[in-house]
Protein backbone atom coordinates (compact mmCIF):
# COMPACT_ATOMS: atom_id res chain seq x y z
CA UNK A 1 0.00 0.00 0.00
CA UNK A 2 1.22 3.31 -0.98
CA UNK A 3 2.48 5.58 2.06
CA UNK A 4 3.02 9.10 2.38
CA UNK A 5 0.56 12.14 1.54
CA UNK A 6 -0.30 11.91 -2.15
CA UNK A 7 -3.15 14.46 -1.82
CA UNK A 8 -0.26 16.92 -0.63
CA UNK A 9 2.14 15.89 -3.39
CA UNK A 10 -0.56 16.46 -5.86
CA UNK A 11 -2.71 18.92 -4.75
CA UNK A 12 -1.71 21.02 -1.53
CA UNK A 13 -2.70 21.53 1.58
CA UNK A 14 -3.47 25.06 2.32
CA UNK A 15 -6.52 27.97 2.05
CA UNK A 16 -6.86 28.29 -1.39
CA UNK A 17 -7.36 24.08 -1.72
CA UNK A 18 -9.21 23.75 1.45
CA UNK A 19 -11.45 26.84 0.23
CA UNK A 20 -11.91 24.89 -3.34
CA UNK A 21 -12.62 21.64 -1.97
CA UNK A 22 -15.29 23.01 0.62
CA UNK A 23 -16.79 24.80 -2.45
CA UNK A 24 -16.56 21.47 -4.88
CA UNK A 25 -18.49 19.96 -1.53
CA UNK A 26 -21.34 21.87 -1.63
CA UNK A 27 -21.75 21.17 -5.75
CA UNK A 28 -21.71 17.63 -6.01
CA UNK A 29 -23.50 17.75 -2.99
CA UNK A 30 -26.52 19.46 -4.89
CA UNK A 31 -25.85 17.46 -7.96
CA UNK A 32 -26.63 14.28 -5.28
CA UNK A 33 -29.44 15.59 -3.94
CA UNK A 34 -28.61 14.33 -0.39
CA UNK A 35 -25.65 14.39 2.53
CA UNK A 36 -26.47 10.96 3.34
CA UNK A 37 -28.01 8.02 0.79
CA UNK A 38 -31.75 8.05 1.58
CA UNK A 39 -30.45 4.08 2.10
CA UNK A 40 -28.78 4.90 5.01
CA UNK A 41 -30.73 7.93 6.77
CA UNK A 42 -33.90 5.03 6.25
CA UNK A 43 -32.91 3.65 9.42
CA UNK A 44 -30.70 6.21 11.50
CA UNK A 45 -31.71 7.63 14.55
CA UNK A 46 -31.79 11.28 15.82
CA UNK A 47 -28.80 10.13 17.84
CA UNK A 48 -26.15 8.62 15.58
CA UNK A 49 -22.47 8.20 15.73
CA UNK A 50 -20.96 9.31 12.11
CA UNK A 51 -17.18 9.25 11.29
CA UNK A 52 -16.01 11.02 8.24
CA UNK A 53 -12.71 9.95 6.55
CA UNK A 54 -10.43 12.36 4.13
CA UNK A 55 -12.70 15.09 6.58
CA UNK A 56 -10.75 17.72 5.04
CA UNK A 57 -12.61 21.01 6.78
CA UNK A 58 -14.82 19.00 8.51
CA UNK A 59 -17.85 20.65 6.67
CA UNK A 60 -19.44 17.11 5.83
CA UNK A 61 -19.92 16.94 9.62
CA UNK A 62 -20.96 20.31 10.12
CA UNK A 63 -23.60 19.96 7.33
CA UNK A 64 -24.92 16.96 8.93
CA UNK A 65 -24.46 18.64 13.07
CA UNK A 66 -27.99 20.67 11.36
CA UNK A 67 -29.82 17.80 10.40
CA UNK A 68 -28.95 15.84 13.74
CA UNK A 69 -28.37 18.20 16.34
CA UNK A 70 -28.46 15.35 18.94
CA UNK A 71 -25.64 13.18 16.85
CA UNK A 72 -24.15 11.16 19.66
CA UNK A 73 -20.40 11.57 18.06
CA UNK A 74 -19.64 13.66 14.87
CA UNK A 75 -15.86 12.36 14.20
CA UNK A 76 -13.50 13.41 11.37
CA UNK A 77 -10.66 12.24 10.41
CA UNK A 78 -7.49 12.87 8.04
CA UNK A 79 -4.17 12.27 7.32
CA UNK A 80 -3.34 16.42 8.03
CA UNK A 81 -4.77 18.49 10.46
CA UNK A 82 -4.11 21.27 7.96
CA UNK A 83 -6.98 21.85 6.81
CA UNK A 84 -9.35 21.63 10.01
CA UNK A 85 -12.29 23.72 10.47
CA UNK A 86 -13.66 23.10 13.96
CA UNK A 87 -16.93 24.92 15.25
CA UNK A 88 -16.97 22.61 18.67
CA UNK A 89 -19.82 20.67 17.24
CA UNK A 90 -17.38 17.89 15.53
CA UNK A 91 -14.19 16.44 17.05
CA UNK A 92 -11.21 16.50 14.15
CA UNK A 93 -8.34 13.94 14.44
CA UNK A 94 -5.30 12.78 12.61
CA UNK A 95 -5.31 9.51 11.20
CA UNK A 96 -4.23 7.28 8.24
CA UNK A 97 -6.85 5.24 7.09
CA UNK A 98 -4.03 2.62 4.76
CA UNK A 99 -3.18 1.66 8.68
CA UNK A 100 -5.38 -0.32 10.54
CA UNK A 101 -7.70 1.70 12.82
CA UNK A 102 -6.87 1.45 16.65
CA UNK A 103 -9.42 -0.67 18.73
CA UNK A 104 -10.90 1.31 20.77
CA UNK A 105 -12.91 2.93 17.65
CA UNK A 106 -14.25 -0.35 16.62
CA UNK A 107 -17.72 -0.72 16.76
CA UNK A 108 -18.27 3.04 17.43
CA UNK A 109 -19.84 4.17 14.31
CA UNK A 110 -23.73 3.39 12.65
CA UNK A 111 -22.20 5.06 9.71
CA UNK A 112 -18.55 6.15 8.18
CA UNK A 113 -18.19 8.21 5.02
CA UNK A 114 -15.90 8.95 2.95
CA UNK A 115 -15.78 11.51 -0.26
CA UNK A 116 -13.00 11.75 -3.07
CA UNK A 117 -10.49 9.64 -1.43
CA UNK A 118 -9.50 9.03 -4.99
CA UNK A 119 -6.59 11.68 -5.07
CA UNK A 120 -4.20 9.86 -2.14
CA UNK A 121 -5.36 6.44 -3.54
CA UNK A 122 -3.02 4.01 -5.59
CA UNK A 123 -5.32 0.97 -7.68
CA UNK A 124 -4.15 -1.39 -5.15
CA UNK A 125 -5.20 0.81 -2.19
CA UNK A 126 -8.80 0.54 -2.35
CA UNK A 127 -9.76 -2.85 -0.42
CA UNK A 128 -7.32 -2.57 2.06
CA UNK A 129 -8.66 0.59 3.34
CA UNK A 130 -12.00 -0.46 2.84
CA UNK A 131 -10.79 -3.52 5.18
CA UNK A 132 -9.57 -0.88 7.74
CA UNK A 133 -12.77 0.78 7.86
CA UNK A 134 -14.73 -1.84 8.37
CA UNK A 135 -14.40 -2.92 12.20
CA UNK A 136 -15.56 0.67 12.88
CA UNK A 137 -19.08 0.03 11.92
CA UNK A 138 -21.58 -1.12 14.48
CA UNK A 139 -23.17 -4.23 13.50
CA UNK A 140 -26.08 -3.25 11.11
CA UNK A 141 -23.85 -0.17 10.01
CA UNK A 142 -23.09 1.27 6.67
CA UNK A 143 -20.32 3.05 4.91
CA UNK A 144 -21.01 5.34 2.42
CA UNK A 145 -18.43 5.97 -0.41
CA UNK A 146 -18.36 8.82 -2.95
CA UNK A 147 -15.82 9.15 -5.80
CA UNK A 148 -15.86 10.66 -9.41
CA UNK A 149 -14.70 9.14 -12.33
CA UNK A 150 -11.77 11.39 -13.16
CA UNK A 151 -10.60 8.80 -15.57
CA UNK A 152 -13.76 10.37 -18.15
CA UNK A 153 -13.69 14.08 -17.03
CA UNK A 154 -14.81 15.88 -20.36
CA UNK A 155 -15.23 19.34 -21.02
CA UNK A 156 -18.41 20.48 -23.43
CA UNK A 157 -19.95 22.71 -24.92
CA UNK A 158 -22.81 25.10 -23.34
CA UNK A 159 -23.49 27.21 -26.39
CA UNK A 160 -23.06 26.35 -30.55
CA UNK A 161 -19.67 29.05 -30.40
CA UNK A 162 -18.38 27.55 -26.62
CA UNK A 163 -14.78 26.80 -26.66
CA UNK A 164 -13.22 23.82 -25.18
CA UNK A 165 -9.31 23.16 -26.30
CA UNK A 166 -7.65 24.40 -23.56
CA UNK A 167 -9.55 23.11 -20.56
CA UNK A 168 -9.83 19.80 -22.57
CA UNK A 169 -6.14 19.79 -22.92
CA UNK A 170 -5.22 20.49 -19.16
CA UNK A 171 -7.33 17.93 -18.31
CA UNK A 172 -5.41 15.33 -20.12
CA UNK A 173 -2.28 16.84 -18.86
CA UNK A 174 -3.45 16.28 -15.64
CA UNK A 175 -4.34 12.77 -15.85
CA UNK A 176 -1.94 11.72 -17.67
CA UNK A 177 0.56 9.02 -17.35
CA UNK A 178 0.15 7.11 -13.80
CA UNK A 179 -2.54 9.38 -12.90
CA UNK A 180 -5.11 7.81 -15.62
CA UNK A 181 -4.97 4.55 -14.12
CA UNK A 182 -5.02 5.61 -10.93
CA UNK A 183 -8.16 7.72 -11.43
CA UNK A 184 -9.92 4.62 -13.02
CA UNK A 185 -10.01 2.70 -10.01
CA UNK A 186 -12.24 3.37 -6.74
CA UNK A 187 -15.35 4.49 -8.44
CA UNK A 188 -15.31 1.61 -10.59
CA UNK A 189 -13.83 -1.32 -7.93
CA UNK A 190 -15.80 -0.36 -4.56
CA UNK A 191 -19.13 -2.06 -5.41
CA UNK A 192 -17.59 -5.39 -6.06
CA UNK A 193 -14.93 -4.67 -2.98
CA UNK A 194 -17.54 -4.33 -0.74
CA UNK A 195 -19.17 -7.53 -1.91
CA UNK A 196 -16.16 -9.45 -1.42
CA UNK A 197 -16.18 -8.41 1.81
CA UNK A 198 -19.35 -9.35 2.71
CA UNK A 199 -21.39 -6.15 2.32
CA UNK A 200 -25.07 -5.82 0.82
CA UNK A 201 -24.11 -3.07 -1.49
CA UNK A 202 -26.10 -0.59 -3.04
CA UNK A 203 -25.05 1.93 -5.90
CA UNK A 204 -26.12 5.73 -6.67
CA UNK A 205 -24.85 7.25 -9.68
CA UNK A 206 -25.16 10.95 -11.18
CA UNK A 207 -23.96 13.57 -13.25
CA UNK A 208 -21.92 16.43 -12.00
CA UNK A 209 -23.44 18.59 -14.19
CA UNK A 210 -27.62 17.62 -13.41
CA UNK A 211 -28.35 20.76 -11.23
CA UNK A 212 -27.69 23.46 -14.70
CA UNK A 213 -27.21 26.58 -12.22
CA UNK A 214 -23.64 24.82 -11.18
CA UNK A 215 -22.01 24.41 -13.71
CA UNK A 216 -19.94 27.21 -14.21
CA UNK A 217 -19.46 26.97 -10.31
CA UNK A 218 -18.29 23.10 -10.84
CA UNK A 219 -16.44 24.36 -13.46
CA UNK A 220 -14.36 27.62 -11.84
CA UNK A 221 -13.71 25.32 -8.89
CA UNK A 222 -11.93 22.52 -11.60
CA UNK A 223 -10.03 25.03 -12.99
CA UNK A 224 -8.53 26.19 -9.94
CA UNK A 225 -7.50 22.46 -8.81
CA UNK A 226 -5.67 22.21 -12.56
CA UNK A 227 -2.97 25.57 -12.29
CA UNK A 228 -3.01 24.68 -8.35
CA UNK A 229 -1.42 21.62 -9.82
CA UNK A 230 0.47 23.11 -13.06
CA UNK A 231 1.94 25.34 -10.63
CA UNK A 232 2.87 22.66 -7.86
CA UNK A 233 4.41 20.58 -10.58
CA UNK A 234 6.07 23.82 -11.97
CA UNK A 235 7.64 24.66 -8.77
CA UNK A 236 9.41 20.75 -8.51
CA UNK A 237 10.60 21.31 -11.75
CA UNK A 238 9.03 18.27 -12.86
CA UNK A 239 9.41 16.71 -16.03
CA UNK A 240 6.79 17.76 -18.79
CA UNK A 241 5.56 20.92 -16.46
CA UNK A 242 4.68 24.31 -17.94
CA UNK A 243 6.59 27.23 -16.91
CA UNK A 244 4.85 29.72 -14.76
CA UNK A 245 4.85 32.60 -17.58
CA UNK A 246 3.11 29.57 -19.49
CA UNK A 247 0.33 28.83 -17.05
CA UNK A 248 -0.63 32.37 -16.93
CA UNK A 249 -1.52 32.15 -20.99
CA UNK A 250 -3.24 28.98 -20.18
CA UNK A 251 -5.38 30.02 -17.08
CA UNK A 252 -6.68 33.08 -19.56
CA UNK A 253 -7.25 31.05 -22.58
CA UNK A 254 -9.29 28.87 -20.01
CA UNK A 255 -11.31 31.50 -18.22
CA UNK A 256 -11.93 32.87 -21.81
CA UNK A 257 -13.20 28.99 -22.56
CA UNK A 258 -15.32 28.90 -19.28
CA UNK A 259 -16.78 32.42 -20.22
CA UNK A 260 -17.61 31.18 -23.77
CA UNK A 261 -20.02 28.62 -21.88
CA UNK A 262 -17.69 25.87 -21.84
CA UNK A 263 -18.15 23.05 -19.09
CA UNK A 264 -16.84 20.47 -16.81
CA UNK A 265 -18.47 17.47 -16.66
CA UNK A 266 -18.05 13.63 -14.79
CA UNK A 267 -19.83 11.04 -13.05
CA UNK A 268 -20.19 10.85 -9.55
CA UNK A 269 -20.42 7.23 -8.35
CA UNK A 270 -21.12 6.26 -4.32
CA UNK A 271 -21.36 2.80 -3.04
CA UNK A 272 -23.01 1.85 0.36
CA UNK A 273 -22.58 -0.91 1.83
CA UNK A 274 -24.13 -2.49 5.04
CA UNK A 275 -22.54 -4.27 7.30
CA UNK A 276 -24.28 -7.61 8.83
CA UNK A 277 -25.57 -8.07 11.76
CA UNK A 278 -23.80 -11.00 12.61
CA UNK A 279 -20.20 -9.28 11.16
CA UNK A 280 -17.42 -8.68 13.94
Amino acid sequence: MADGDIYAERLGRHAIEAHRMDDQFRIITGALGWTLHPSVTRNLDQSPSIADFATGTGLFLRSLAKTYPNAARLDGYDLSPEMFVSDGKVKLSVTDVKKPMPTELHGLYDVVHVRWLIAGMEPEDWEPVLRNLLPLLKPGGAIQWVEPAFSQTQHLRGEPESKTATLTKMSLMFRSGPLQQRFSHGWSTLPAIMEKCGLRVETDLVSSDRVVGTRRALTENGLVALLGFARLMASKQASGAMSMAEIEVVEAKAKEEIESGCYLRYDVHTAVGFKPDDMK
